[in-house]
């Protein structure tokens, strides 16, 4: 017999329904320990005093709200302890999805202890596995002198919020190109990470995972994706979907202020420009039937350039608005998590070359790829986004050049090729010494004859 759509809605209740009781039957209060917070989640296991549970046909549960914590000596330890805490959940396969600090309270009445509140996956923890993690959770708790705090499992999701989607970058049509550039995901796109927005650096290139996927990573340096500072020089490797990621951003602290003050600067400039032609055009003062052709001519030209640089300032400001409202946090910038990253090794081979590198899983809600099919290369089976050039960008949509690369096309040239994926920017002097090296040193390292050696 077909299953009708209410009959599947009335399963899927159903199934509900006996998840609950499972859990009622080895955890008194399963449906009522957080009854009132949003969602009602289901509570498969909690330490610390015993809470009342209603009893009878027309018992009431009670509602209670989740407050915050504040000035907690934990806050303070959380970043070393968390590694402990993660890593006993992960060891023991709890299927963990978010881990917050709360105290719990009755409606309008004072906050209880503060609680480790660990969502898991729905159904995924049974309450004997729960009651094992919350015991060495506190054994956790207590070494690091926190043994006040309690734990309290809850069936929980956590999805996360991708923000607006990165812009299209078309200098042929869009008059502000040079403008929205940093908020495209042209090559050279600069990121950092999410926690320490401060350590800057930039994406070197795009590689699919492969022609039956549609995963999509960004290769960058380890040291730009795990600044030194902040991460030990270790394999990481993001496996599990519980292990806490390390989120890249668009933009870090300092390039987001440079993109919002080039937005401003440019208006300043037009503003120039606007008292320019207007004075220009006071000079020329209105036309006359007797007057030369060319000033008529330059007339027209001096306005034509007004009413451009009135709607450039048009443009630049609604665009500066819509950046400040949608772009301003790192939560709205992530592009996606560092999926793996060796550790930095010294130099090795005959090239003497350090290997420094990390992949980003991107996240693909955040590029609409069907409007960038001008500014998209398929090479084999990975996708490669163009520099930031106007010419390139500019070639390859006129051309419409979406090519797959066969094995025959390959450069037969067995000298390696360099990336160099920048952290930060040097000074003009040094940019010209070449960090100190002499030319015979570079050409040297660069495997090629110098001058004298020519000579």
């Amino acid at each position: 017999m077909p299953v009708s759509p209410t009959t599947t809605i009335g399963n899927l209740d159903l199934a509900k329904d006996v998840s609950k009781d499972i859990l009622s039957q080895s955890y008194p209060g399963a449906v009522s320990d957080f009854y009132g917070l949003p969602t009602n989640p289901i509570c498969i296991y909690r330490t610390g005093d015993e809470w009342p549970v209603p009893q009878g046909p027309e018992a009431q549960r009670v509602p209670r709200e989740a407050r915050p914590v504040f000035n907690h000596p934990l806050r303070d330890a959380w970043p070393k302890l968390h590694i402990e805490v993660y890593g006993f959940l992960d060891s023991i396969g709890v299927i963990w999805s978010t881990i917050d600090p709360v105290r719990f309270a009755e409606e309008g009445k004072e906050a209880g202890p503060v609680y480790l509140w660990i969502g898991v996956v729905p159904r995924s923890l049974s309450f004997e596995v729960a009651q094992a993690a919350a015991v060495g959770c506190k054994q956790i708790l207590a070494n690091a002198d926190f043994p006040d705090i309690e734990i309290a499992f809850r069936e929980s999701l956590y999805i996360r919020s991708s923000g607006p989607r990165l812009l299209e970058h078309d200098p042929s049509e869009d008059p502000i190109a040079d403008i929205r550039c940093p908020f495209t995901p042209s090559l050279g796109i600069q990121i950092a990470p999410k926690d320490t927005p401060h350590f800057e650096g930039t994406g070197a290139l795009y590689f699919r995972e492969s022609s039956q996927s549609k995963r999509v990573f960004l290769l960058t340096a380890r040291h730009v994706a795990l600044p030194p500072p902040t991460h030990s020089n270790q394999l990481y490797s993001c496996k599990k979907p519980s292990q806490r990621r390390v989120d890249i951003v668009i933009l870090g602290s300092k390039a987001y202020t440079d993109a919002l003050e080039g937005m401003m600067g440019k208006i300043g400039r037009e503003l120039i420009f606007i008292r320019t032609y207007q004075r220009e055009l006071n000079n020329l003062g209105e036309a006359v039937e007797s007057e030369k052709a060319r000033r008529t001519r330059a007339r027209e030209d001096y306005q034509a350039k007004l009413a451009k640089a009135r709607q450039m300032i048009s443009d630049v400001n609604d665009f500066h608005g819509d950046i400040t409202k949608h772009w301003s946090t790192p939560s709205q910038r992530v592009l996606g998590y560092v999926l793996h990253a060796p550790l930095i090794s010294l130099p090795i081979g005959p090239k003497q070359l350090t290997e420094d590198w990390a992949l980003i899983d991107l996240d693909l809600d955040k590029i609409d790829w069907d409007t960038f099919k001008g500014n998209v290369v398929y090479l084999g089976t990975f996708r490669s986004v163009l520099p930031r050039s106007s010419s390139l960008t500019t070639i390859s949509r006129r051309q419409d050049l979406v090519s797959q690369l066969r094995p025959q096309d390959a450069p037969s040239s067995q000298r390696p090729i360099g990336l160099r994926i920048s952290a930060q920017r040097f000074p003009p002097s040094q940019r010209r010494r070449q960090g100190g090296r002499t030319e015979a040193a570079r050409c040297q390292w660069r495997g090629v004859p110098s001058r004298s050696q020519k000579r």
